[in-house]
């Protein structure tokens, strides 16, 4: 975590392989046992499984691109969480945006672009966290890592930012 209380993640993806996603831990007496981070969760091709806690849980992916559609960017991608609740990534004006799905969606998170400061002020990519996901931030993360692999790294017809990502 940074002094700001920004907490800070590690994405590693060995080629053709897992991607892992690892937590800097900031709490003092993980940090003088000499853990520094924890893994939180693994993207392997279309599986996705969250570390956090006792035992792993599998996250399903419960809708994606129709095979009657052609393949779109903007698809929303629509999957079962922890407690058997459904979420969505979906595009909202250039961004991803994960929503809790049910009678009124409720905004977890947003992905913020990078900026390159011509017309304003430049700044990072980030993920931005709504207060209604701060209880979930590791599996934010882990989702928002897994849309993007699969949404803008594996895409052939899109050029990947890996700074981005």
């Amino acid at each position: 975590m940074t002094p700001d209380g920004i907490v800070m993640y590690q994405v590693n993806t060995v080629l053709g392989q897992t991607t892992t996603i690892s937590r800097f831990e900031n709490h003092p007496r993980l940090l003088s046992s000499g853990r520094v981070s924890c893994v939180v969760g693994e993207v392997d091709g279309s599986r996705l499984r969250l570390l956090d806690g006792e035992s792993p849980t599998e996250i399903v992916m419960v809708s994606g691109v129709n095979s009657e559609e052609p393949e779109s960017l903007d698809r929303p991608w629509t999957f079962n969480g922890p407690g058997d609740k459904p979420y969505t990534w979906q595009i909202m004006l250039r961004s991803p945006v994960l929503f809790v799905s049910g009678n009124a969606p409720t905004p977890l998170a947003r992905y913020r672009h990078a900026k390159l400061g011509i017309i304003s002020r430049s700044r990072r990519a980030f993920l931005e966290i709504f207060p209604a996901g701060i209880n979930v931030i590791d599996f934010i993360v882990v989702t928002f890592v897994s849309y993007a692999k699969h949404h803008w790294v594996d895409e052939p017809h899109h050029e990947p930012n890996l700074s981005a990502v």
